[in-house]
């Protein structure tokens, strides 16, 4: 009896989970600046306006054209059919790919969408990649209060359903394996070269002078945004000020108690 065929492997698709201030976008210019990596940024399909990862494709990167964004305004691609074109064009100059998932979708959402608390990106991808996935978290307390500061958000940020949400997250990230935002500004040469490892991406050393200059990204990119957007070096700047009504508002909630249970983190 001869052996039965192979099933042909799956190419590798690489994505970065993280939900929205906390340090996300300071983990992808770490990534994206490194030797043969294209990172597009903040890509989900529930909502493709607001990051629009086609411009990135296209002005930043040069995956795709002209010509394939005007055929696309006649007919508009699926997520997976314009994922797809990326690789194999990023593959073909031999770089590799990586997604930075919007994970605010997913288990915050305001203002944009309902959050459905799953893995939407990584839903629509399955069929046709072998998934590497990373996931980096913050403390959700410092996640909040800069998440307050954003004017689009703060007025319908649900402090109940913040605090589901991240316990949403959390069970997520403690389920498959996660990094924290506090540990990777302690040694971030050796968060960056174990997150490295598991996307099966060569650790560029050389990130170290890049980041810092590197702009083909979204996110906390300008000073207005946070006091993470302009600095030059990788530091925490430790807890923002709070009133001890929020403080104890977040000590009496068991979603934001058992989050932190789930991450390591001091409640």
């Amino acid at each position: 009896m001869g052996n039965k065929p192979k099933k042909p492997s799956k190419p590798v698709m690489r994505i970065v989970r993280n939900l929205a201030r906390s340090g996300g976008t300071l983990f992808g210019k770490c990534l994206g600046c490194m030797d043969k990596v294209t990172l597009i940024s903040e890509i989900h399909p529930g909502e493709l306006a607001t990051t629009n990862p086609m411009m990135q494709a296209q002005q930043w990167f040069g995956l795709i054209t002209a010509k394939d964004v005007a055929q696309w305004k006649v007919r508009p691609p699926s997520v997976l059919q314009f994922v797809s074109m990326c690789e194999l064009r990023a593959s073909a100059r031999g770089e590799r790919l990586v997604l930075r998932d919007w994970s605010h979708l997913d288990y915050i959402g305001v203002p944009f969408v309902k959050p459905g608390y799953g893995f939407a990106l990584g839903d629509m991808l399955e069929s046709a990649y072998d998934l590497r996935v990373v996931t980096t978290v913050r403390h959700p307390i410092d996640q909040y209060l800069s998440l307050m500061g954003l004017p689009v958000v703060m007025q319908k940020l649900d402090f109940e359903r913040y605090c589901f949400g991240c316990l949403k997250m959390s069970e997520y990230a403690s389920a498959h394996g996660f990094y924290r935002y506090e540990d990777f500004t302690k040694d971030p040469d050796a968060v960056l070269a174990s997150m490295c490892s598991d996307l099966e991406l060569p650790f560029d050393q050389g990130y170290r002078e890049k980041w810092s200059t590197y702009t083909t990204i979204t996110g906390d990119t300008t000073a207005m945004l946070g006091r993470g957007s302009v600095k030059k070096t990788i530091e925490s700047f430790g807890r923002k000020p709070m009133d001890d009504e929020l403080l104890d508002a977040f000590r009496g909630n068991g979603d934001y108690q058992r989050a932190c249970e789930l991450l390591g983190y001091e409640a």
